[in-house]
């Protein structure tokens, strides 16, 4: 009998044929184990990144299908690169369907910024913080998550026109980013952390440097200040510290010279806004008036003249930053009645809706209107002393009867109700009863420098003071006439 020889053809496919059939059920493992861990450990593809917050899940079985049909790329592969993203972006991604194609990189690798769209908007005149967002087209109820996510961290009271913020919204029309910039150092941000919106406070760090600057008033102090290449901020500043003295409408006139020392803050170089005078002087008709910034030991900050005597008095010397006597005070021909009638106060011409502030502390007596005064504002100070504003548009949130006030304090603003010819302020004053003529009094200045800090601060300003007088100032339009080959 002839011996079986195993390495026939059909015994050697025979054997192929059961090797083949044990790696089948070895495959079909390997391909389970492989799904397990891309859907089980990966995540889903519309879900966020592990550890980046659980999406909702409203229907597990719609979203599983729907993942199974979203597959392309790289099966399951997400990616949530910060470089690629915004710097300050949340952490997490929508849940919904994206083109996955039109991603950079490669295929399924998205950044946030790539998963969500970006919008840019800004609050516009008679907006709320509200109101602005409202004019996109959020899920519902995002609105509402984000003013609840700021509460706290930001006053919405405070929103101005022209202030812009930004948003990441993902497909679905949820926010997953938003920041809103209040100034150039200073924005709020809102991020998606853990399924939830979370706000904070960003500030950035200014660069800051004490600047020395000298200006010869030519037309307005405003026009004066642009051509020396400074901003209109700054004109509010000069007229705070020398409110109590000069009245910067009346009292200033061609020539007059003006110079400071003043910090600027810089972001990247970049001029951003005004920090403290340290230092001013104003020179003209009214004389020469120094202030020097100073805080006492007992921690209160202000301006001091060169022998330590404060500038702040009682009385502000007029209750408006800038405005124009147009009636004095004493008898006149009244503009409305016809006859001759005592003006018991001064009238200052100034557009509607101007500011008017309180000149000193006191308590408020009466507002409210008040026949041919129209909108009226009583205050009772110290010493005897009274004010009256008359003919006003609006009085100030706040200010009622009893209340007290404080020194520039907001009390209203400039209008034209009750008997009135235009747009104006009467402000009356008291003393003991009787009506004074609010220009021609004579206030005594707040406390001075502690007589036993005096020498501390001639050390401190003694600086300033060489500072001030290295300024230099353009020379008077009468100079530059006379070397002006065209004069006469």
């Amino acid at each position: 009998m002839r011996a079986y020889d195993y390495r026939h053809p059909l015994v050697d496919r025979g054997r192929r044929r059961k090797r083949a059939l044990l790696l089948w059920p070895l495959l079909v493992v390997s391909l389970l184990g492989l799904n397990i861990y891309l859907f089980g450990f990966r995540g889903l593809p519309g879900l966020p990144p592990s550890g980046q917050g659980p999406a909702v899940r409203s229907d597990p079985a719609r979203v599983f299908q729907s993942a199974l049909g979203q597959m392309r790329g790289v099966a399951g592969i997400r990616s949530h690169s910060g470089a690629e993203g915004r710097a300050r972006g949340p952490t997490g991604t929508a849940r919904s369907r994206f083109d996955l194609e039109a991603a950079s990189g490669p295929a399924g690798q998205r950044s946030l910024a790539q998963w969500c769209q970006r919008l840019d908007g800004q609050v516009g005149r008679g907006d709320t913080f509200s109101s602005a967002l409202n004019q996109h087209d959020l899920a519902p109820g995002q609105v509402g998550a984000l003013v609840e996510a700021l509460r706290g961290t930001m006053d919405f009271r405070h929103c101005r026109p022209g202030e812009r913020y930004e948003l990441l919204v993902g497909p679905d029309s949820r926010v997953w980013s938003f920041e809103y910039q209040k100034t150039p150092l200073l924005s709020y941000l809102v991020e998606r952390q853990q399924g939830r919106l979370r706000a904070r406070e960003s500030m950035q760090e200014a660069e800051i440097d004490s600047s020395e600057i000298g200006l010869r008033i030519s037309g307005s102090l405003y026009a004066s200040l642009e051509r020396a290449g400074e901003t209109a901020a700054l004109v509010v500043m000069i007229v705070d510290i020398f409110a109590w003295d000069i009245d910067f409408y009346i009292d200033t006139h061609p020539d007059d010279t003006i110079r400071l020392i003043v910090e600027k803050l810089r972001l990247e170089g970049r001029f951003v806004r005004y920090g403290r005078i340290l230092a001013a002087e104003y020179a003209g008709d009214v004389g020469v008036h120094r202030a020097f910034r100073y805080a006492t030991a007992d921690g209160e900050d202000g301006f001091y003249d060169e022998q330590g005597g404060s500038l702040r008095k009682a009385f502000l010397k007029t209750p408006l930053k800038f405005a124009r006597v147009s009636s004095g005070f004493g008898r006149r021909v009244h503009p409305i009645l016809g006859f001759n009638k005592m003006h018991n106060g001064i009238d200052f011409a100034a557009p509607i809706g101007t500011p008017v502030w309180a000149p000193a502390d006191g308590t408020v007596t009466f507002a409210g209107r008040k026949g041919a005064s129209g909108r009226m504002v009583s205050v009772r100070h110290a010493n005897g002393y009274a004010t009256v504003y008359c003919h006003l548009h609006r009085i100030a949130r706040g200010v009622r009867g009893g209340v007290r006030l404080r020194q520039k304090q907001l009390i209203g603003t400039v209008g034209n109700t009750g008997r009135s010819t235009g747009p104006h302020l009467h402000y009356g004053m008291k003393r003991n009863g009787r009506w004074v003529n609010p220009l021609r009094q004579k206030f005594p200045p707040a406390r001075p420098v502690p007589a036993g800090e005096l020498d501390a601060y001639r050390s401190a300003i003694a600086p300033l003071q060489k500072r001030l007088d290295s300024i230099q100032v353009p020379p008077a339009s009468r100079e530059l006439a006379s070397d002006s080959p065209e004069a006469g």
